[in-house]
Parts: C-alpha cells; structure tokens; sequence
C-alpha cells in the first residue's frame, strides 16, 4: 500500500500546527531521552520509594504548556455584523469555555487528581523503603522531574514531526530519533562501566539464558515499536494532550472500576472511594472532549462516549450499593476444619498397605506400571518392623528420580566422577553391606556423613553397592532448565515393555539415545559464581514454558503482587501450602527472600548430577535425602502445658554474614519481617480481617489498618540479636544503622511462647522446624525450601503457614489470640475472641505427628527406599530389575 502525501489535510489544519521546530530541537529530543531514560534507571532501583500515580499529572503539564506556550487564537469579530438575537447567556459561556484554555486546565487537573488518588488504592509490598539508606525526598524529585521530562519530550516530539508532509516521512524521522537515543544510551552505558572498571560481560555461559534474552529482546521490543508508533502518529494528528488525556482517563476509569469488583477483599476495604474516583474521572473527561472540541475519542463519537460514562456510573453505584462484604466465617477457622479432614484422608492414601502384596499393588499402581526396585520385600519389613506409618506415599522420591531414568546408567556414573571433584561434597560408599564415607578434613562435615552413616547402616546388608555424593552445604547446586528435565522424566516415567526388553541390544541403543541429555548441549562446567540478578533468571528458566516467572522476573518490588499471592490464598490467608513453594506462578517471590537477592556463591550446575542434597527450593534437581547437621536442634522434651505460655510471637536469629546487597537489604525475608513489627512507619498500612457483631453472632469483614496500631494488639518478640556482644561484620552494622535493634537472646522460647515464628536461613530452612513441631506450641512456618518431610506436613493441622509476603500475618495472628478487649482499631471496639481450642489442637497434632512420622526411625525408612530405588537406577540391567512375588512368597 503506497502512503500518500497529506498535503490536503495540511491545508485545513494549518492554525492547529504547532511553531515551526528549530534545528537545535532534534539533538536536545535525543539528550533529553538518554537523561530520561537514567533517570527512569534511578527511580526503578529505588521504585520501593516512589510515589504511586505520580505520571497521572502528565495530562496537567501538557494543559500548562497548552495555557502558557500553546495559545489558540482569538476569533477576530467584524464590529458590523449585528448580535445574535437568539444567543443566550449559556451560549456566551459555551464560546468563552471554547476560546479559554483555563477551563481545559482546571478540568484536566482535576482528571489527573482523579487518576492518581485511584492509584493510590493500589496494597502496598512488604519490600520497604529504608529510612536510613534511601534517598526517599530525591527518588520522588526524580519521579517529578521524569515526568516534567516526558511532557518536554512529547511537545518537542510533536513539533518536530507535525510539520512532516507525509507518514513515510514522520516514521523516518521517528526511526533516526529512537536510533540516536539508543547509541548514546549505549555509549554512556559502556562509557560508565569502563570509568568504574567494571567489566561490560560477566564471562559465564549460560545455558537457556541467551534464548530468554532474545525472546524478551524481541517480543519488548516489538511492544515498544507498536506503542511508540502508534502514539506518535496520533499525536500528531491531534495533539500531546489529547492523547495523554485520553489514555489517562482509560487507565483510570478501568483501574477504579476494577476497585470496584475488588470491594470486600482484602485489596480493597471502601466501598466509596474507588467510586469517587469514578465519578471525577468519567465527568471530567466529557467535559475535556467537550471544551477541547474533541467529536469522537478512538472513532467514539462523543454523545456515545456519554451515554457509555452514564451507563458506567449506573452499574458502578449499583455494584457499590449491594455488593456485601462480609463473611460469614473466618478463613482460619475454615482452613482448620477442611485441612483436618484432608489429613485424615491424606493418612489414608498414605498407609494403604498392611501386607506385602498390598504393598506391591500400590506401587505399580503409583509409579505407571514398574515393579517395585530389589529387596522391596526387605524394605516393606523393615518399615513394618521401624513402625513407619507412611508405607505408600513418597512423592518426592519419585518426583527426584525420575528424571534420571531418562539418562543411562553410564551417564550418570560421569556425572558422579563430575560432582566428586566439587568442593564440599563428602561420598558415601556402600559395598560388601557395609557403609563408610570419604573422611572429610572439616570436622563439622565429618559429623553430617557420620550421622548419614549411621543410618544407613542399620539396612546397609540389603543394599547393591554403590556410591552417591552429598552436597555437604545447605544451598543446593542442580538447577537444569525445565526443557531438559521435564524430556528426561517424560521418558523415565515410562517403563520399558516386555517387547522392549527382549529387542536386540544395538536397538534398545538406539532407543535410549534418543533421549538428548543437558550434558549433550551443556559446557559440563560449574558455575562458581552467579550474580543475585543471572540467578533469578536460571530459577526462571526452571519453570514450564507459559509460566508467569518463565515469561518475565517481576521489577515492581513497590506493589504487593495480588496475582502471585491469591493462586494459593483464600483471601490473605495462605491456603494450598504445598503449591506456595512453587516459584513459577508468583515471580514477586525472586524480591523477598535471601535465597533469592544473593549472588549464589557455590558451584552451580545447569546439567542433571547426581547429587544427594538435605534441602531445595521446588526449582532446583537436587536428590533430597534426611541430613543431620551440626545446627540442627536437639529433640525438644516440652513438658510445658500450652495454656501455661504466654500468648505471644516470638521469632530471634542472629544475623548472617553474608554479603549485602541492595535487594537483600529492602527485600529479605528476615529484614522485612522485623521492620513490619518494630519499625513500620506512619505511612504503613496493612488489610486486616476485623470481627463485628451481627445479632447474636460475629460476622467478619476487611479494614485498612495502620501497621503500627495493628503492633501494638499483639505481644511480640520478633528481633535480631548479638550474641557475640559486638558488631564487626556488615550485616550486623547494618541492622544498627536501619535502626531494626537487637535484643538480650530469650532462653527457652519454645517452652515459654505459644506462637514462634520459622523462618529460613538465607541458605536453607530453619534448623528449628522440627524443634517447633515437637514442643507444645503453634509454628508459624514461612519457607521456600523442601525437605524430605515436608510434603508429610499438613498446613493448619500440624503447623500455622504464612506467606512470604507476610500480608496474612496479623489477621492469623488475630484469630488465635484475639482482639476483644485489647482496644479500638479505626475508633470502634473488637469483638474478635481467640480461638485457643483450635491452637491447641494444632499445637497437639504437630506434636503427635512430628513423634509419629518425623521421627529418626523415619528417616531410615525414607532413606532405605530412596537407596533401593537409586540402586536400580544406577545398575546396567535396570530394565529387568524389580522385585515381583513369587508363589508360596507369604503375602
């Protein structure tokens, strides 16, 4: 299609041309955008202290301009020509409403008011702003000062492309605009990394990451082209206001709308303001259109645009006027009783099996068909004889192995030769039914492989020989991209058929290296060192394809992600605890944890090994297997009563001397559970599930509190403490100077608190999960890791979990111990009484589970399995090894 001169439109829009552009403007455009953009570079790495709906006021600064620089000239009047005998007064205001371009200011004024108070409505993360290390007044000038930007940009943008005779023409000039802006913020880039000596490349490959990078590459920026485009060529049609206004006024009529349905969830607890903001938005921009001459917006024509803001406003109040929000019953409560009964249920599923053949049945049934591994017979009797009530259900055994049955036994034997030179792996050897491991120089290593020894060897005689390697730190080291591993356990789930087994071997060859394996297209070496930022996108790339986490890394740390959180929530409240350790459908979760935020400072490998690991995230290929480490608690003998302790949260750790960095600081998962308690600020505020009474009856509802009033309804000791007494490593200089505090280290908490809460180390999970579950009180688990018990634990039946974002946790916390009584929140009285019955019924089933099935008996029996199943992979003949009954076998 050939695009034609315009030169006819021109004629008849001569008067709306802006001034003719000077040379100089096209050179200032392309500084003004590589400032621009460095500052967008500032605000983004301090976002957490911006100001929400600041870029609202763009419209405003356009109008300005318009008011000041941009006047429309006066109508010349013939004094001749007679008055009007049937004008009006109206008439006269309509003509001076036209001609004036005050009005139009203060109605556009009003519109970005409108836009940025609905911004406003937006649940705050708790990824913070530090008082004492962020230039908060500076991040909020940058804000200003970007968007004072923007309108320069847009105005110099339009007067240099209006007076462009063709289309061809503007999208030339545009192009050279965008390439010369591009140059110079690439030049600067590089101009700045080599004034800091800082290198340009990391000098690490990895693998998976270049095609990420492409396809966010292209698919960003073909998204930027379209709205570049498409933006321009409007403007230059009608004018920068016209379209910022217009673009404005959607965005902020679909955002309040959107607040709107939102009412009666925790996101959002008023049921007029987000109407309000309607009603300001959806008046003040016909009045725009009408002043402003506009006859249609995006081929609406006006009079329909009206009658679309009319029928808006109708369904809106209606929706405002009936929609209730109030529950019936507290999530909590609810959560108890359903997990209760899934528990009961999950046990049962879990201990099918009181005999051998029962035994044999579950497993083909359970794992696709295959015959139990060598000596199930062995292991079904020792397990039996260990008391173990799970004898069915070892879900993460599979889900770890599986993968490996897509590789052959010979590539995994390479792969453990590759794992034995990495630092910090200790090898356990099984031959001749005895168990020994490699004499590790470090003592506290030593410890963990005599322990893991002293397992083993209690069924050691029934195990084929072998090797395995443990991962002798607490941060695992397998992360293979999902490509890979999910090809491998698709073709490992699937045991061979009997047909298979008798083809010819060169055959069966063929068939098994049909299977491509990570180690084929990988550079087989570790990765020593990752930045927090490259470690985020090799997390990323472990998640499936169409994943919210695979298809970007969330870069607003300032809003709370409702998205990410209410997959796996009922309200705030943390629902599907299990599905909450997955990463790959809440991306925010890569800004608050320390796991997340640090450079990963051991080897690391993107190719399936096989290495034995005591904990993982859900994203790493690590083989779990019980550890005892030397930080781990010993059995707590809890013979304290529960309604003897005190009712109270409590949580203590020293901090750890791990390198800073910027998103470890604002986003850690312990730094922001302190400062959410003891240094919240004025300015911080939090939904909460309030109680009222409703005849005789308490019915609930969500209401915007105060963080620090919400503290003080609680008594808790949440703190860092020093127990060295002095200060020297940075981490702990840092908690003095954000003012977080520490506090005397409390001696028995287990046996003097009711509630504690579990937090992970920045490497691994709390050596105190399994001390919390055996005392005679409630854990209040927040983690990310997996251990090898973990999928035994049932939420709200053995353990209270809280979501890492911590937006739940006061209103859980309220649901056990109360609010009547303790004062008024939002000037009324709390009527919500604690449910003790039901901590203390979770305090005694963690207990009573933890002594059942959690037990050192337990990991024996885990152990043996996984071995037996390890064994058979690892061995040449693992197609025709299994164990089948025999005839006159006892059953």
């Amino acid at each position: 299609m050939q695009i034609t001169d315009s030169d006819a439109v021109f004629k008849g829009l001569k008067p709306t041309l802006p001034q003719r552009p000077r040379r100089y403007y096209t050179p200032c455009l392309v500084f003004l955008i590589v400032v621009r953009l460095e500052m967008l570079y500032r605000v983004v790495h301090d976002f957490q202290c911006t100001v929400q709906g600041v870029e609202a006021f763009l419209p405003f600064l356009l109008a300005v301009y318009d008011l000041f620089f941009n006047r429309k000239a006066a109508a010349v009047v013939d004094p001749n020509e007679p008055e009007d005998p049937w004008g009006s007064v109206w008439d006269d205001i309509i003509a001076w409403l036209q001609a004036s371009q005050m009005p139009s200011a203060f109605i556009i004024l009003l519109l970005s008011y409108g836009v940025f108070l609905g911004a406003d409505f937006a649940p705050r993360s708790s990824y913070f702003c530090s008082t004492a290390s962020d230039q908060t007044a500076w991040v909020i000038f940058l804000q200003w000062a970007g968007v004072t930007l923007d309108a320069t940009i847009l105005v110099l943008l339009w007067r240099i492309l209006s007076w462009t005779k063709t289309t061809k023409l503007r999208l030339q000039k545009l192009s050279g605009i965008m390439t010369a802006s591009s140059l110079a913020a690439g030049l600067l880039w590089v101009f700045g990394r080599l004034l800091l000596s800082r290198p340009t490349t990391t000098g690490q490959s990895f693998l998976g990451l270049d095609t990420i990078f492409i396809f966010d590459v292209l698919t960003n920026g073909i998204a930027f082209a379209v709205a570049v485009v498409s933006a321009t060529l409007w403007m230059c049609e009608s004018a920068p206001l016209s379209m910022t206004a217009t673009t404005t006024f959607i965005c902020g009529a679909t955002a309040a709308f959107r607040e709107i349905l939102l009412f009666g969830t925790y996101q959002q607890t008023s049921r007029f303001l987000p109407l309000i903001v309607l009603v300001i938005v959806s008046t003040t921009f016909p009045f725009y259109t009408f002043i402003g001459g506009m006859r249609s917006v995006l081929y609406i024509p006006r009079v329909l645009l009206l009658l679309i803001m009319i029928t808006l406003l109708i369904i809106a109040t209606t929706i405002t006027m009936l929609k209730s929000p109030i529950i019936d019953r507290h999530p909590v409560g609810e959560l108890v009783y359903k997990n209760r009964v899934e528990a009961d249920r999950w046990l049962r599923y879990a201990s099918v099996s009181t005999t051998l053949h029962t035994a044999v049945t579950e497993y083909k049934e359970r794992h696709h068909g295959r015959d139990p591994p060598p000596n199930f017979d062995r292991w079904f009797d020792f397990a039996l004889q260990k008391k173990s009530v799970i004898m069915d259900k070892f879900d993460q055994i599979e889900t770890d192995v599986v993968p490996f049955w897509g590789l052959k036994p010979s590539k995994i034997k390479e792969g453990l030769e590759t794992v034995k030179t990495l630092p910090d792996v200790g090898i356990i050897t099984i031959a001749a039914g005895k168990a020994s491991h490699s004499l590790p120089a470090d003592l506290s290593q030593k410890l963990i492989l005599d322990e893991l020894v002293s397992l083993i060897s209690s069924f050691s005689q029934h195990l084929p020989e072998m090797e395995i390697a443990i991962n002798l730190r607490e941060r695992p080291r397998i992360l293979a991209p999902w490509d890979d591993i999910h090809r491998l356990a698709e073709k490992g789930a699937r045991p061979k058929s009997k047909l298979e087994k008798v083809l010819p071997q060169a055959l069966s060859k063929r068939l098994v290296e049909d299977v491509k394996t990570p180690r084929d297209s990988a550079t087989g070496r570790p990765l020593e060192y990752v930045t927090a930022q490259d470690f985020r996108r090799l997390q990323a790339l472990a998640c499936p394809p169409g994943s919210k986490t695979r298809a970007s890394i969330t870069w607003n740390v300032r809003d709370h992600c409702a998205a990410c959180a209410d997959a796996h929530s009922q309200g705030h409240i943390l629902q599907d605890w299990q599905y909450s350790l997955d990463p790959c459908h809440q991306p925010d979760i890569f800004n608050l944890h320390d796991f997340h935020t640090l450079p990963h400072q051991s080897d690391l490998y993107q190719e399936l090994l096989p290495l034995f690991s005591g904990s993982k995230t859900s994203s790493f290929n690590d083989i779990l297997l019980p550890l005892i480490r030397p930080n781990s608690n010993e059995k707590v003998d809890d013979d304290s009563r529960f309604d003897s302790k005190k009712d109270h949260l409590f949580w203590q750790q020293e901090p750890q001397p791990q390198p800073i960095t910027h998103d470890m600081l604002h986003g850690g998962h312990r730094n922001r559970l302190v400062r959410l308690i003891n240094n919240a600020t004025a300015f911080d505020k939090q939904s909460m599930l309030l109680g009222f009474k409703s005849g005789k009856d308490v019915k609930y509802a969500y209401d915007e509190v105060g963080i620090r009033a919400a503290n003080k309804l609680f008594a808790t000791d949440i703190s860092y403490i020093n127990a060295a007494g002095t200060c020297d490593n940075p981490n702990c200089q840092l908690i003095e100077r954000e003012h977080f505090g520490f506090k005397q280290k409390t001696e028995d908490p287990l046996h003097s608190s009711r509630y504690f809460m579990v937090l992970d180390t920045s490497d691994g999970p709390s050596p105190d999960v399994l001390p919390a579950l055996q005392s005679n009180g409630v854990p209040f688990i927040s983690t990310i890791f997996r251990e090898w018990f973990t999928e035994r634990l049932m939420p709200w039946t053995h353990f209270v979990p809280i979501d890492l974002r911590y937006h739940g946790l006061h209103s859980t916390l309220a649901y056990f111990v109360g609010l009547k009584g303790k004062g008024k929140i939002n000037g009324h009285d709390q009527v919500l009484e604690g449910s003790v019955q039901d901590a203390r019924w979770i305090a005694e089933q963690g207990r009573k589970w933890a002594e059942t099935a959690i037990r050192r008996e337990d990991m024996e029996v885990y152990l043996f399995r996984l071995l037996l199943e390890w064994g058979r992979i690892v061995s040449n003949d693992r197609d025709n090894l299994g164990f089948v009954l025999k005839e006159g076998q006892p059953k």
